[in-house]
């Protein structure tokens, strides 16, 4: 419309000025009246004409569509004065802001580069036929979506000096929902069955597990992928002549409701005739071989030769090759109903490592991050040690966000530079950890901690742990590279005073100082053993009201003071792919902690944790966890001394218990009237069992899903003893399976910019009556 109306203008100015052009002149100036921001340069750069010039009414209309086109006049005239031509112009209005309203799936930023890019943005020139062609461009964008009913309303507002201000009103309306979806000419496989296979659904069709999917909702992007896990389905089964003939598409006059039809012709199956690998196998050929997963004389299937493509070029990738090419081609005989399969290898030049750029890393050394690679400079491109790089990056718990590229090198096709950029998490965190249990209320923890201290990859921890009966105080370091060969070095001393009066149950309470030394090997790339040596000064408390016969009689036997020495073995297994985070791999250790007789007490404690994630996608994973421990006593004494017996319950155990709570119960004294004393509490075990499953899911309703975490847990465990008291009626000697308890519920972690916090809502599945319940807990990290 813009065009048209410029030519009628051109046009009708030309006729105008036809008469005082009649006769030829030499021009002896050139004036332009009317400018306010556009510079005289600019107009003269575009007019076709120069001082000297003879010219004549056959020029007038050159010239005003060089005006013109510099897009900057909705109005030029062309007068002659004398032997002077004068160019009387109109400015188009500068844009002083442009805002929009009501965009919520097309965001602001992206609004705002598409104007940039043509040139609709703050102090350009304002064209209406930009804008409106912005606006018919939306509003095909929202129909793509489904949202039919989306409309873009433009309100310009005049300004003083020419200026105006652009507001687009957007109503994007809801997506239209799929009303009837038919699938028409299948003979072969049902509609229920091709069904299961599409991502949109009718709206009466989607089971109430799945309301929050949005699967009724109508795009043309979701029609164009249905119709692309079709062709898959067929093609994995051999129907390699299936088309959708045709797709129809009706809206109601409402624009709300949509009817799709989908028209297939499904064909015959194919059997495989032949599978020839070709090209430069770069006496690879056993290996790749072996990596084809179909056979002659089975049915075709395209899972199968995706399958082979993507193996042999991952083959390829580990032995240097980075930018192999495998296609495979598909040679079908309509007569036979066979197909022969081509996998064609090229692949290329070695590619090696030029340089590697870290990037992103404010506060943590680039060396830090440099020995945790895998993949050097200089050497071939290894995809494995580069998937070996990232996990190990992601298992320090540095950095929110690690991702490692190649980044081509122009000219070059042997060589790339490795891109590594990270994103730091907070290295200082204050946490506060509580929950609340009926009948005694609110309970929490306080502690502050240091990680990746100065950004030199080691962890510094000044550690403060406060709750109602527990000040805890703990100074350590850890250096995971002592050596260059990643011997790791830590030291911790820690002091620990309890008030018996107000923990959970109210019989004991512990005073103790020391420290210990630990030493690290690698012993593979995922493995390691440690050793240590421990000092620790212990001091014993018992309630002269609740104490158990169990705590007095250890008193009576050692007395309330202790100097213990230890020395501490661990083994550690970690493919995981990060921390908190983690949703792949498998995690598994072993400790072993021995008083030595060099102190007061001999005991010892092992303990095994494992964990393994089973990934399906993107936050969808299943993750299975154990804990199990073993303690006991040897020389004059076989028992573990019960305040290092383990116990069950609470967030960090078997969830929707209270903390500590499960497990044997202690041995009351006797009364006046030969009955006990008192209820006895909770003592533990030397026996541990604890396991469970989370299913990780996405989270309903969150935007990002890399912000939050949410599992649906089952937990299960108990604390049990093979060291009862012969006089104790309420414990039993060994492992009784039938006192598991069962939990149930969902733990939710929201990683904010400043700490994580998490959640969580636990059923006890099988309490007994004396059992100490609770429901909801939580953990909030603060981090400065």
């Amino acid at each position: 419309m813009g065009v048209v109306r410029n030519t009628i203008a051109i046009a009708l100015l030309t006729a105008m000025s036809a008469v005082a052009l009649a006769e030829s002149f030499v021009v002896e100036e050139v004036r332009v009246e009317g400018l306010q921001r556009v510079s005289l340069g600019s107009v003269l750069a575009e007019l076709s004409l120069n001082q000297g010039d003879r010219v004549d009414e056959a020029d007038a209309s050159e010239w005003l569509r060089d005006v013109y086109s510099t897009g900057y006049f909705y109005d030029v005239r062309v007068e002659r004065s004398g032997n002077s031509l004068v160019f009387v112009v109109i400015e188009r209005p500068a844009i002083e802001s442009i805002s929009f309203d009501g965009n919520s799936t097309i965001p602001t930023e992206t609004l705002e580069r598409v104007f940039e890019d043509v040139g609709l943005a703050e102090g350009e020139i304002y064209s209406q036929s930009l804008l409106e062609n912005i606006q018919l461009e939306l509003e095909k964008q929202y129909g793509l979506q489904g949202r039919y009913n989306a409309t873009v309303v433009e309100e310009i507002t005049a300004l003083t000096r020419n200026r105006v201000k652009v507001h687009l009103d957007i109503q994007e309306g809801p997506v239209a929902r799929v009303e009837h979806y038919q699938i028409v000419g299948n003979q072969v496989f049902s509609t229920a069955e091709l069904r299961d296979t599409l991502n949109m659904a009718e709206a009466d069709s989607i089971p109430f597990w799945k309301v929050l999917s949005k699967a009724d909702n109508y795009s043309k992007a979701a029609l164009t992928g249905d119709v692309q896990r079709l062709e898959d389905f067929y093609f994995d089964r051999g129907y390699l002549d299936f088309s959708v003939v045709s797709q129809q598409v009706s809206i109601s006059e409402n624009k709300a409701d949509i009817t799709v039809a989908l028209n297939i012709r499904e064909g015959v199956p194919y059997d495989v005739a032949s599978v020839e690998v070709v090209g430069d196998l770069k006496g690879l050929d056993d290996d790749i071989l072996q990596q084809v997963s179909i056979e002659a004389g089975q049915t075709y299937s395209r899972v199968k030769v995706n399958d082979s493509v993507r193996n042999i070029k991952s083959l390829l990738g580990e032995n240097g090759y980075a930018f192999a090419q495998v296609r495979d081609f598909r040679q079908p005989q309509a007569e036979s109903q066979t197909v022969d399969v081509v996998i064609q290898v090229n692949p290329g030049k070695p590619v090696y490592i030029n340089r590697i750029i870290i990037q992103g890393n404010t506060a943590t050394n680039d060396e830090v991050i440099r020995r945790e690679l895998r993949q050097l400079e200089r050497a071939l491109v290894i995809n494995d040690k580069i998937r070996q790089s990232q996990a190990r990056l992601e298992r320090l718990g540095y950095f929110t966000r690690v991702n490692i590229e190649t980044q081509t090198i122009p000219g070059r096709d042997d060589l790339v530079d490795l891109l590594v950029t990270v994103a730091e998490a907070k290295d200082s965190q204050i946490n506060i950890a509580g929950g609340y249990a009926a009948g005694s209320g609110f309970f929490g923890e306080f502690s502050v901690q240091q990680n990746n201290f100065a950004g030199m990859g080691v962890d510094f921890s000044a550690g403060i742990t406060v709750n109602e009966s527990t000040q805890n105080y703990q100074l350590s370091v850890d250096n995971p590279y002592f050596t260059i060969d990643g011997v790791s070095l830590g030291a911790d001393l820690y002091y620990k005073n309890s008030d018996y009066s107000e923990t959970t149950f109210g019989t004991y309470a512990t005073n103790s100082y020391g420290g210990r030394i630990n030493l690290g090997y690698p012993i593979s790339e995922n493995q390691r053993v440690s050793y240590g040596l421990g000092y620790s000064r212990d001091e014993l408390f018992l309630s002269d009201t609740s104490a158990t016969l169990e705590m007095t009689d250890f008193r009576e036997q050692n007395g309330d003071e202790y100097n213990i020495a230890t020395a501490l073995f661990g083994w550690n297994y970690n493919t995981l792919n990060g921390t908190l985070k983690a949703d792949d791999g498998s995690s598994l250790s072993f400790n072993a902690e021995v008083a030595t007789p060099a102190g007061d007490l001999n005991y010892y404690r092992l303990t095994a944790a494992g964990q393994t994630y089973i990934n399906f996608a993107d936050n969808l994973a299943l993750r299975f966890h154990s804990d199990v421990g073993y303690g006991g006593g040897y020389g004059d004494n076989n028992r573990l001394p019960f305040y290092k017996n383990f116990y069950s319950g609470g967030a960090r155990s078997v969830r929707g218990f209270r903390n500590g709570s499960l497990g044997p119960v202690g041995t009351a004294p006797l009364g006046e009237d030969n009955l006990p004393a008192f209820d006895a509490s909770p003592i533990g075990g030397n026996i541990k069992l604890e396991a469970g499953t989370e299913l990780l899911i996405p989270t309903p309703f969150a935007q990002n899903q890399d912000a939050f975490r949410t599992a649906l847990f089952v937990d299960a465990g108990n604390v049990f003893t093979d060291q009862c008291r012969a006089d104790n009626p309420n414990c039993e000697n060994g492992v009784d399976l039938s006192e598991i308890r069962l939990s149930a519920g969902v733990d939710v972690t929201w990683i904010t910019a400043i700490a994580p916090l998490s959640f969580s809502y636990a059923w006890p599945l099988n309490a007994k009556d004396d059992d100490l319940t609770t429901n909801f807990a939580f953990n909030i990290g603060i981090s400065y």
